[in-house]
């Protein structure tokens, strides 16, 4: 086995120890113990599959079904249990062999994968090294906007070597092509060629899709020749309820059976309550090209002037800790353990603010995606609240998620990009590359550019030692803790709520497989 791949495997059975068992499952009041699972990831259940179908509850509807274009949630709910990656990771975090059988670096520049021979697509489609070489140039073409910037970095191409093998090719060294295909997903070419793929995707999933009744639900259903153990579930849809209360509502009612981002308030209201940490880490995007954030002084007296502990222990009501002015955790990799997260100072705000030359403060744009993120409008008016203690005015501005989402990605120098912006990095690869679009100069994301860390950045992308990585990309967030890109807010935990029929483990990446849940009764 490759070093790097071991190194890789090591650090996610890492992360498993450290996060696993601290989920939390409650029903009527009482702890249970969570389900065991297989090591495909799927949960582990004698239960026979059945006619009837589940109801999910999600805030946001998606913009596209595509799950080559975007990264949100709300398209991934439904697109992650239609296509699938050559790679997976398991109910632990471990990459595992999925589309393709095994895989190594065979060359600097290039990684090879064996691909499995009992697997078609929705449509008929072969799946075959064609079809992965046209979903991996089609994802990196030039005139495909895909915001899975940092998902394809490096990816130069792909060639068949033969008809079940094929090399995905890089730029050089590249030692996060394995974490790059488990989230790239594999499409038909046929499909994938067509301009309405978007609204009728097509892949190699346990479920197909359906339906789409735009503003109201996406329907699936189970793909009787999927290659896998077929989905105890025979069919499931995604219900769009902005409403958080609607949405309990119906869970109460049993309309549902599951909802997506419970308010920490709803967690002993629900019949099933389950709560586990995540890869989620809140913040407020800086836009150092806006001539008041320039001066890193500034970047630093704004996180010093926000009280993360008790945003966690109010609006979140302790799901949620302030993170550690770093994107990450302690078990990914490129974690600094020397980097602590901002105390709160305000008192040090306003003399920082003065010595950077606005002993009165400024006013600044705070951009919030409408109901996208769990507690995010209460949030940006605390921290706007906070930031006004100190001579700080922001204005927040409230989008819908779609528009949001255009706006906020215009390049930092750009005049029309904004200020601010409030999101949630989700850490889905267990590892700092997955922030590079958002602190190296050209990231699709960044609004900074810092010579020295494009130049770490650099140094860690060339090599397969995941030890020297570590350490460069620790450099990189000190750097960027005398240097903020953000204001650094919470680590997220991950809240749902269940029917008390659906038996269902979360995962620590927040994807929802429905293939890994049963029904009782």
């Amino acid at each position: 086995m490759p070093r790097a791949r071991t190194l890789l495997l090591a650090l996610a059975l890492v992360l498993a120890a450290c996060q696993g068992a601290e989920t939390t499952t409650t029903t009527g009041g009482s702890d249970t113990t969570p389900a065991t699972t297989a090591a495909d990831g799927t949960t582990t259940t004698t239960a026979a599959p059945v006619a009837e179908g589940i109801i999910i509850a999600l805030a946001t509807e998606p913009s596209t079904l595509d799950g080559q274009l975007v990264n949100d949630r709300s398209s991934r709910v439904v697109t992650n249990n239609i296509v699938e990656g050559l790679l997976f990771r398991d109910q632990s975090g471990e990459i595992v062999p999925y589309l393709a059988e095994t895989y190594e670096a065979i060359a600097d520049d290039r990684w090879q994968f064996t691909l499995r021979q009992d697997v078609t697509f929705h449509n008929g489609e072969a799946f075959n090294a064609d079809a992965v070489v046209f979903s991996i140039m089609r994802i990196i073409a030039d005139d495909y906007e895909t915001q899975k910037t940092s998902y394809i970095e490096g990816l130069v191409g792909a060639e068949a070597v033969d008809e079940y093998t094929v090399d995905i090719i890089t730029d050089g060294i590249s030692p996060v092509v394995p974490a790059q295909m488990t989230s790239i997903p594999i499409v038909p070419p046929e499909a994938g060629a067509d301009a309405g793929y978007g609204d009728n995707p097509v892949g190699t999933g346990p479920y197909q899709f359906v339906s789409w009744d735009r503003g109201q639900q996406i329907t699936l259903e189970a793909y009787d020749g999927y290659w896998g153990e077929a989905p105890a579930i025979q069919s499931f849809s995604i219900r769009f309820i902005p409403d958080a209360q609607t949405s309990l509502a119906a869970l109460q009612a049993g309309e549902i059976d599951m909802v997506l981002d419970l308010l920490p308030e709803q967690a002993d209201l629900v019949p099933v309550f389950v709560s586990t940490p995540g890869p989620e880490f809140s913040y407020i995007q800086l836009n150092t090209y806006k001539e008041f954030l320039a001066d890193p002084l500034v970047r630093q007296a704004l996180n010093y002037a926000v009280d993360k502990e008790t945003l966690a222990a109010t609006i979140y009501e302790g799901h949620a800790r302030p993170n550690d002015a770093q994107h990450l955790s302690a078990s990914m990799l490129g974690y600094n353990e020397s980097v602590d997260a901002f105390p709160y100072d305000p008192e040090l705000a306003m003399q920082m603010l003065t010595d950077a030359g606005y002993p009165e403060g400024f006013t600044m744009e705070l951009h919030v995606p409408i109901g996208r993120f769990l507690k995010g409008n209460e949030t940006a008016e605390f921290v706007a609240a906070q930031l006004g203690e100190v001579g700080v005015i922001v204005e927040i501005v409230l989008t819908e998620f779609s528009v949001h989402r255009e706006v906020t990605r215009i390049p930092g120098p750009d005049p029309a990009s904004v200020d601010s912006r409030y999101g949630w990095n989700s850490n889905e690869w267990f590892d700092a590359a997955r922030y590079s679009g958002f602190f190296s100069c050209e990231g699709g994301s960044s609004k900074i550019c810092i010579d020295e860390i494009d130049a770490l950045h650099e140094e860690a992308s060339s090599t397969n030692d995941a030890e020297t990585r570590d350490q460069l990309y620790q450099q990189i967030w000190a750097i960027l803790h005398e240097n903020p890109l953000s204001i650094y807010l919470l680590q997220q935990n991950l809240l749902y709520g269940l029917s008390d029929r659906l038996q269902w483990e979360p995962r620590v990446d927040d994807e929802v497989l429905v293939a890994s849940m049963s029904l009782t009764g």
